[in-house]
């Protein structure tokens, strides 16, 4: 069924007829959701919690009834908060991967079956310290947290809250702040200038006012650039652990997201001056070198302006940018950079 699954989204998502196909699924569809639906409605969806794998039938929710059937009706049964998060990232995931789909349009199908922005935001956070390779672009959770400011203010001061299973941490709420201030573009500065009682909120929230005044970065209008390097090279190449993550330290290559303690999803080169970034993304590979050498397919190369640096494995579709719109420089050192993490040699 995998296979049928991943051969009929490919012929959907370049037109192609696939009635036929979809429809000779159908019954393999209806017992593999049957299952998943037993694992719910018995109250043991602890397991689903950790399932981070993308299964291509979630992304036929436009095409077949009985997943559409199924992502519509599961979010009042489900019970752990930590279950309906992972299947938010599994299903936004899905659809991105086969689908081209954006994060943000896919939510906005699981708001309209029960899911709110509050989860929405609890998941951005959750996965930013999870220890998964699922993501979860900041443009859909910036969209929750404009529909649900309450929350996102809640979350502002970590306030007490039933969004998480386990304690909202510290971290998490420095992991908001950013989010609300610098990528967000959130203007009242009455919290940041709060003498509150923890001594290292006050740090924090003087770093980010530090930050904020020294203004985003200097953007410029680059002339359209010809006979740049082509960057569909990177898309599908093979990352070896080993060699990626020492060709990484040795360049200084910035990670995408180093919350994730097990690993690493993409390298980002960036000139914060000029608020200009590339980023590989990659499946992910394992942080410990010394224990593991595997290899993973390359995603392919984002090229994005910012006017202050977060370090994202999701690029936000809010940044990204055509390569011709940095300067050359740039683009080329960019090119450089990238072929050294996988292995061949740059133009």
């Amino acid at each position: 069924m995998y296979t049928q699954c991943e051969q009929i989204l490919k012929d959907f998502r370049t037109g192609k007829d696939v009635t036929d196909a979809a429809a000779q699924l159908e019954p393999a569809l209806k017992q593999y959701y049957k299952k998943r639906w037993k694992i719910i409605q018995e109250n043991t969806d602890y397991g689903l919690a950790y399932d981070f794998l993308l299964h291509p039938q979630d992304a036929l929710y436009d095409i077949s009834p009985t997943v559409k059937n199924y992502w519509d009706t599961i979010y009042p049964l489900m019970q752990s908060q930590n279950g309906k998060y992972s299947a938010l990232l599994r299903f936004v995931d899905a659809r991105e991967k086969y689908l081209g789909a954006s994060h943000t349009d896919s939510v906005r199908i699981l708001f309209a079956a029960g899911w709110t922005p509050a989860d929405v935001m609890a998941a951005y956070l959750e996965n930013r310290h999870g220890f998964n390779t699922l993501t979860l672009s900041p443009d859909a959770a910036a969209e929750a947290a404009k529909a649900d400011m309450d929350t996102a203010l809640r979350l502002l001061a970590r306030k007490k809250t039933s969004l998480f299973e386990n304690s909202y941490s510290m971290f998490q709420q420095f992991e908001w702040i950013d989010f609300m201030y610098l990528f967000l573009g959130y203007q009242d500065f009455t919290f940041l200038n709060t003498p509150h009682k923890s001594k290292r909120l006050c740090q924090y929230c003087q770093k980010v006012l530090d930050r904020l005044s020294q203004g985003p970065a200097k953007q410029t209008v680059s002339a359209a650039q010809a006979d740049l390097p082509d960057f569909s090279v990177f898309e599908g190449a093979t990352l070896t652990q080993r060699h990626t993550l020492s060709s990484a330290a040795g360049q200084r290559l910035r990670k995408g997201n180093d919350n994730n303690g097990y690993y690493v999803l993409s390298y980002h080169l960036v000139d914060e001056e000029q608020g200009n970034g590339a980023a590989l993304r990659f499946d992910g590979l394992y942080k410990a070198p010394e224990y593991y050498d595997t290899h993973c397919p390359s995603w392919g190369v984002y090229f994005y302006r910012f006017p202050y640096f977060l370090p994202f494995d999701h690029v936000p579709e809010s940044w990204r940018c055509a390569p011709g719109e940095l300067p050359e420089d740039f683009v080329r050192k960019a090119y450089r950079a990238f072929s050294k993490l996988c292995g061949f040699e740059s133009k």
